[in-house]
């Protein structure tokens, strides 16, 4: 696995840049600047400067319904893969899907490492291998180390928090809460639901390796042509997806560069 040399275990590197009267800073907790040219970096930046997004994983047998209010009409909401009002796009011969997508337009992702806080043992292995997936397309590091702590889901504290659970939706497998400004993020905290794991039929490795996708900036896929790829929003029971297709590599080396 690529990784960024630490001189110093456990002191704070803070390299700070003045650009046009901008503090520019790698963050203030660990890591090294990846970027070339790092964006902006706002040292403790506040939580309601932040935009925070949660993607939700169902359990198998269990698929959200779309958005289709069968009005007749194909609104800007309602995809024609889904709702039987819409149809395929008229014109010229349909694109083919591209089976990748992003957390938003502005495509944020890591310009700087950051080491990712495991709970719970169980979870050291399939993180360490799903950060070697991604990493392993691309040209340059998206994550940092993984650590042995307990860090809560859900609070913007600079920790990415990799932990085990109890989600409030029974059919909820695993959720992930990403903090982005920008083409920045700041922070993700994962989550995987205790009703299904550590003991279930549903492949950890897999789960693991797809929240790991959203952590990385890569957004959640619903096109039927897309199924297996390890970004498809839904999962089977003993369905495993560990490497990826064609789409996965596509989509983070739109963000991080090809290997």
């Amino acid at each position: 696995m690529k990784r960024k040399t630490l001189a110093l275990m456990g002191i704070v590197m803070t390299a700070i840049l003045v650009l046009s009267g901008m503090v520019v800073a790698s963050p203030p907790n660990r890591g090294t600047d990846t970027a070339n040219a790092p964006p902006e970096f706002v040292e403790d930046l506040p939580e309601s400067k932040l935009t925070k997004i949660v993607f939700i994983r169902y359990a198998p047998g269990f698929q959200k319904e779309r958005p289709c209010d069968g009005d007749g009409v194909c609104g800007p909401d309602e995809k024609w893969q889904f709702c039987s009002d819409c149809s395929k796009p008229g014109g010229e011969e349909e694109k083919p899907t591209a089976c990748y997508d992003f957390l938003a337009g502005s495509k944020p992702r890591w310009n700087w490492v950051e080491d990712y806080y495991y709970s719970d043992s169980t979870l050291e292995n399939p993180s360490d291998s799903a950060v070697s997936t991604w990493e392993g397309a691309t040209s340059g590091d998206i994550f940092g180390n993984g650590v042995s702590e307990s860090n809560p889901w859900g609070v913007y504290d600079n920790k990415n928090a990799i932990s085990f659970g109890n989600y409030e939706d029974p059919n909820v497998i695993a959720v992930t809460a990403i903090w982005f400004r920008g083409k920045n993020i700041y922070e993700y905290d994962i989550m995987f639901d205790t009703d299904y794991f550590p003991s279930s039929h549903i492949d950890l490795p897999t789960v693991v390796l797809h929240e790991f996708g959203h952590a990385a900036g890569l957004g959640d896929l619903y096109d039927p042509v897309c199924v297996d790829n390890v970004m498809y929003g839904y999962l089977s029971e003993d369905e495993v997806k560990t490497t990826l297709r064609d789409g996965g590599t596509a989509g983070i080396q739109t963000l991080y560069g090809e290997a």
